[in-house]
């Protein structure tokens, strides 16, 4: 669901711009809170994941596929906040490196994917698992909470679009939207659903408990970190190359109701762009895929870990400076 250049109207695209800025600002202050390995390792891990799903999409219908959000997967594992930082680490690649969205509606598709895939679906997330309880809680409240993240952020961005002159369309739009979207909603919270049932029966210590203050059982980080990356690595070599070609939801309904301006050029051209590599023979091959995947997967590794540990860094720091200076009961 990568909005692209010339869909939204640039005062639209601004208005959302400010809003993911003061957002992505508020979740990587949130991150100074969190001092262990722990969120370190695991928003790499994350990021990693996230971004090699969004690669592999999964058919809904004839015509139409769908790929991984993720936002609510992160939120489940990281907290709300910290989800959203991963899903912007994985935007802001995929944008700058891929081509894989607008430059102009960067702002709005972490607004759609982050803000509201991440923080609003933990909002759901959150109160089901109380309700319900254990870890059927957590894989309920988490696989209803991908289904509406989905339906939620498809919306977001009908109304963007509306604001953006196509007032006469928007339920029209809306409805379409929501059609296709509430079928890969379905795939969102299967996949959800899969990984955290792995993530329960082999580490449900990864699982984000809001009390939950960095506990020394995350020392074994650099293993979860390995098999993380591995996973996602594995993702990304596997399943990508073998995703389906049709139109995502977004580009579905857009070709279909004439609203995606195909022949706006980027306004910043990505080094590989539609995840091809820009050798001889290697175009459009699945090796070819493999390796982008590979790539991509590991930058996002680097950017997850990258902020967490700046961010956390830098609470730590302030922490220590906060700390009033023990005085010793000799001093006179």
């Amino acid at each position: 669901m990568h909005i692209p250049d010339g869909v939204l109207d640039p005062k639209v695209a601004a208005a959302a711009g400010a809003v993911a800025v003061a957002g992505l600002g508020f979740g990587l202050k949130r991150l100074e809170k969190h001092l262990g390995e722990r969120t370190t390792v695991l928003m790499g891990v994350m990021s990693a994941f996230v971004f090699a799903a969004q690669m592999v999409n999964f058919p809904v219908a004839l015509g139409v596929s769908g790929h991984l959000l993720g936002g609510v997967l992160a939120a489940v594992l990281l907290g709300p906040w910290a989800g959203a930082v991963v899903i912007g680490a994985v935007l802001i690649v995929q944008c700058l490196l891929f081509g894989d969205g607008g430059l102009t509606a960067l702002g709005a598709n972490f607004v759609n994917m982050g803000l509201i895939g991440a923080v609003g679906g933990y909002a759901i997330y959150a109160p089901l698992r109380r309700a319900i309880g254990g870890r059927t809680g957590v894989l309920v409240g988490a696989m209803v909470a991908a289904w509406f993240a989905v339906l939620l952020a498809s919306g977001a961005f009908a109304i963007e679009l509306a604001a953006s002159g196509r007032r006469s369309d928007f339920l029209r739009i809306l409805s379409w939207m929501t059609l296709v979207h509430s079928a890969i909603g379905v795939g969102e919270a299967v996949i959800t659903g899969l990984v955290l049932r792995f993530v329960l029966l082999t580490r449900p210590d990864l699982v984000y408990e809001p009390e939950d203050v960095e506990p020394s059982r995350a020392a074994r980080g650099w293993q979860v970190a390995a098999g993380g990356l591995a996973v996602a690595l594995a993702v990304a070599v596997f399943l990508a190359p073998f995703a389906s070609i049709s139109p995502d939801g977004l580009e579905f309904v857009g070709t279909k109701l004439g609203f995606l301006n195909e022949e706006a050029a980027p306004l910043v051209a990505a080094p590989l762009a539609d995840y091809e590599l820009p050798l001889p023979g290697l175009k459009q091959t699945r090796v070819a895929t493999a390796l982008v995947g590979v790539l991509g997967t590991l930058v996002v590794f680097t950017a997850g870990m990258g902020l967490a540990r700046v961010f956390s860094g830098r609470g730590r720091d302030r922490g220590t400076a906060e700390r009033p200076a023990e005085v010793s009961p000799h001093a006179a």
